[in-house]
């Protein structure tokens, strides 16, 4: 659908799987933002809970999308956007609480700087005091990560120019998904943001991280951390991540970190945690989309912007001391 031609409407789409427990919160909040020129727009995933009713009946404003079947994340955004009339599209997950003044904090840089495709809202847990994410960095092994993650919130208030945004609670200016496209629903479930962010940087767009948009998030709703879905389609879609999107000279220049990061997910997936199954399950079926994939990257490639030299100053070093160190505490401490 069309934007429509007016002031700056945002489109907030919020996909839901059976999350009919989170509704009242997410979709309370955001129907008391103070910024008013936005429409609700609530994907259900072909849910078996009572979801579309209570949002129907509780929120007549929020525009509701009912889908047969579970589509995933990338499916139901996808959705979502169809049907979105904003010159600005926000996405918001189910479990994600944002302030009142989220929205109108959170636009305000794009509407500032048109050089801005993304920006990314200050996540925290649900204890105000933990950081959930400042925005998201890209490792030169090709794996995202949030910012700060698990650090004090109060140490992360300065707005600043970062690789990416989390798609839990993230705004995108709807000329950037024109010109590189949205969630690649090859994706289905998780690092389809990631992939949206390196896209955007090769296509020389800025995220900008900002600190007063601040919205509160449980995580790990929709499929629990280290549950055999999780790491089967967080170990399959890296290797997407990696294959469209890293330029061929930093590819080579970081093949050893790309090595070694494969060798501590199998440590620590299989020989930790027994995930054998989902994690070489991932592998093969990484490898069967690999022709996709490649027709994918030659697409991406060609319409890159940016020197490789600029590439390789947004990726983080994985040898970083805070990044490694967090890494090897979680593969000691499970």
């Amino acid at each position: 659908m069309s934007p429509r031609k007016d002031n700056n409407q945002v489109s907030i789409i919020v996909v839901n799987w059976n999350g009919e427990r989170f509704l009242k919160d997410c979709l309370g909040a955001l129907s008391k933002q103070s910024y008013a020129n936005c429409e609700i727009i609530l994907v259900d995933n072909g849910s078996a809970d009572n979801s579309v009713r209570f949002a129907k009946e509780n929120f007549p404003e929020v525009k509701v999308v009912a889908l047969s079947e579970n589509t995933g994340f990338t499916g139901g955004n996808t959705a979502g956007l169809e049907v979105a009339q904003g010159a600005y599209i926000a996405l918001v997950n189910n479990d994600a609480r944002p302030e009142k003044t989220w929205l109108e904090n959170l636009i305000h840089p794009m509407l500032e700087d048109r050089t801005i495709g993304i920006c990314a809202s200050k996540l925290i847990f649900e204890d105000p005091r933990i950081l959930n994410s400042a925005g998201d960095g890209l490792t030169t092994a090709g794996v995202g990560f949030n910012r700060g993650l698990g650090q004090n919130a109060a140490q992360f208030d300065t707005s600043e120019s970062v690789f990416g945004a989390c798609g839990a609670a993230a705004l995108y200016r709807r000329r950037l998904l024109e010109e590189i496209g949205f969630l690649d629903e090859d994706f289905y479930l998780y690092d389809e943001d990631t992939d949206l962010n390196f896209r955007a940087q090769l296509a020389g767009w800025k995220c900008n991280y900002v600190p007063s948009a601040i919205v509160y998030h449980v995580a790990n709703a929709t499929a629990r951390r280290l549950s055999d879905l999780h790491v089967y389609y967080h170990t399959r879609n890296l290797e997407f991540v990696w294959v469209k999107n890293m330029p061929l000279e930093l590819m080579l220049r970081f093949a050893h970190h790309k090595v070694i990061q494969e060798l501590g997910s199998f440590c620590y997936l299989c020989l930790r945690h027994g995930k054998w199954d989902p994690f070489f399950r991932a592998k093969r079926d990484a490898l069967s989309m690999l022709p996709v994939m490649l027709k994918k990257r030659a697409k991406i490639q060609a319409a890159k912007r940016v020197p490789n030299r600029y590439v390789r100053s947004v990726l983080t070093s994985m040898f970083t001391f805070d990044f490694f160190r967090q890494k090897m505490k979680q593969l000691i401490e499970g």
